[in-house]
């Protein structure tokens, strides 16, 4: 299991956020999962492969949403950085074991599944999104077509999602697709971080950057009093590059003022205040990090 795979469940098992993912994409942003509702489920199903040997297929994120005691609905998250052309065969697999499961227990108690999928490639989702789609190349004859059942599978660019569809998140997943989408564009908002660690995990995760994570020390202290907010992660990535010498720490600061969307002018204006230099001497080092 690959390391980018691990940050994002990492994020997606807290039921805020999951709940949050699902609502955002699947009704529209209505509060129609609720986090107090949500239980983990299982997320290891079993299918018989060749030979009639068992094997074992792993969900990312699984969760049950409730009714009491008695399970309501499962959703599951599967989470992609390549577009996985048989994803719509993996989901079925998936869906089957968890009806079989229902069909082979002695108690009649039965819930619907829905599995959705989370994209983080930034070329576009061109995989089949239904098993017709997927079987078209087959020329099947439409006859023949019609009694296949028609299985279809929901996956999302989570790189490019849309600002109306953006606007739907509410936990700290709002911070991951803005971030994605906008780039060097992002402005920082004042929402406080519920997650901060497995926030900054994903963001380094998925951007490459490790300067993310590398703030976290600074961070635990001021998140125990009452959390953060990304705009106070330029401050405390200040104080780790000063400990690392002054040039060190005004190249750090330009270059994550950068990366938020921050004008020369407007760096300049930081470096002023966080190294007590003249304008002209902060402009000048603005000018000198500054990455084109």
């Amino acid at each position: 299991m690959g390391q980018k795979d691990l940050t994002q469940k990492n994020l997606e098992h807290h039921p805020d956020v999951f709940a949050d993912v699902i609502n955002a994409l699947l009704y529209g942003g209505k509060a129609f999962v609720r986090p107090e509702n949500l239980r983990p489920a299982p997320t290891e199903t079993l299918y018989h492969g060749t030979q009639k040997s068992l094997h074992n297929q792993f969900h990312d994120v699984s969760k049950y949403e409730m009714s009491g005691s008695v399970i309501k609905l499962q959703y599951t998250l599967e989470n992609e950085m390549g577009c996985n052309s048989k994803m719509i065969l993996r989901k079925a697999g998936y869906e089957g074991a968890v009806y079989r499961e229902q069909y082979d227990r002695k108690v009649w108690e039965t819930y619907p599944f829905i599995g959705i999928v989370l994209y983080w490639g930034r070329k576009s989702w061109n995989a089949p999104k239904s098993i017709h789609s997927f079987f078209r190349k087959s020329k099947l004859p439409k006859e023949v077509l019609h009694y296949v059942n028609n299985m279809r599978s929901q996956a999302y660019n989570m790189c490019n999602l849309p600002p109306e569809v953006r606007d739907r998140f509410h936990s700290d997943m709002r911070i991951v697709v803005d971030y994605l989408a906008e780039g060097k564009n992002y402005v920082p908002t004042k929402q406080k971080l519920k997650h901060p660690e497995d926030l900054l995990r994903m963001l380094q995760s998925l951007t490459g950057d490790e300067r993310y994570f590398q703030i976290w020390n600074a961070l635990q202290e001021d998140e125990k009093k009452g959390g953060v907010t990304m705009c106070e992660l330029l401050d405390k990535y200040w104080n780790d590059g000063v400990a690392t010498g002054m040039r060190e720490g005004m190249k750090a600061l330009v270059e994550i003022c950068q990366d938020f969307g921050l004008t020369q002018t407007e760096t300049a204006a930081r470096v002023v205040q966080k190294f007590s230099l003249s304008k002209e001497e902060s402009l000048a080092c603005t000018q000198k990090y500054w990455s084109v």
